[in-house]
């Protein structure tokens, strides 16, 4: 399923940011990327030459210099320090607005497009998401610590893809919580014993 996810092309903001930790994060990816790029390189070297201004090739050579800049400058927060380095650039200039239920903190990377979230989970360690599923896909890509649910333990550099049907109760390790990044399509439906609650509160 993850190399479903790096193969078909991104459509969104929040589907490319997604893809690009997720070849980051999870090492089989980083193969596919690679013959993505072969590939790439394959027809670009067969494209006809376009006419570019004299003045881009120090464009690219500032703007490489600034992000290496802006590397170092994001290193000393230990949490922006540990995202994937495409996260950590996207962030690199704003404020990371979480909102914490409970033992959970939601932030969302991007605004809402067509349905489609990208958000940093943090949950804290031992607590429990309640019973949810959403009105769409589900890709949940674990990047520090580890959480179990009714299907399995998954642990950092893990992706997770659920669909519409799928009800879960995530809960964070005893000892690490979890970090992850969810892309999901639609709002989240709580089904547990205070699911109509819940929903109201988190849509």
């Amino acid at each position: 399923m993850t190399f479903e996810i790096v193969t078909n092309p991104a459509t969104s903001p929040a589907s490319l940011l997604f893809q690009q930790c997720l070849v980051e994060i999870v090492p089989e990816n980083r193969l596919t990327n690679i013959a993505k790029d072969e590939i790439g390189g394959y027809f670009l070297q067969r494209a006809n030459p376009t006419a570019v201004s004299e003045d881009l090739w120090m464009k690219v050579l500032n703007n490489t210099n600034g992000k290496e800049k802006i590397n170092r400058n994001i290193n000393h927060d230990p949490f922006l320090s540990q995202l994937p380095v495409a996260l950590q650039f996207h962030l690199k200039d704003k404020e990371i607005k979480w909102k914490s239920f409970k033992d959970v903190k939601i932030a969302s990377i991007l605004p809402k497009e067509k349905n489609e979230k990208l958000e940093l989970i943090h949950v804290m360690p031992g607590a429990k998401i309640p019973q949810h599923t959403h009105e769409g896909n589900e890709s949940f890509l674990v990047l520090h610590g580890s959480y179990s649910d009714e299907y399995g333990n998954y642990n950092a550099g893990t992706v997770q893809v659920r669909s519409d049907d799928h009800h879960h109760t995530p809960i964070g390790h005893s000892q690490t919580g979890c970090v992850g990044l969810a892309y999901t399509h639609g709002k989240i439906k709580f089904s547990g014993t205070f699911g109509k609650l819940l929903n109201l509160i988190a849509n």
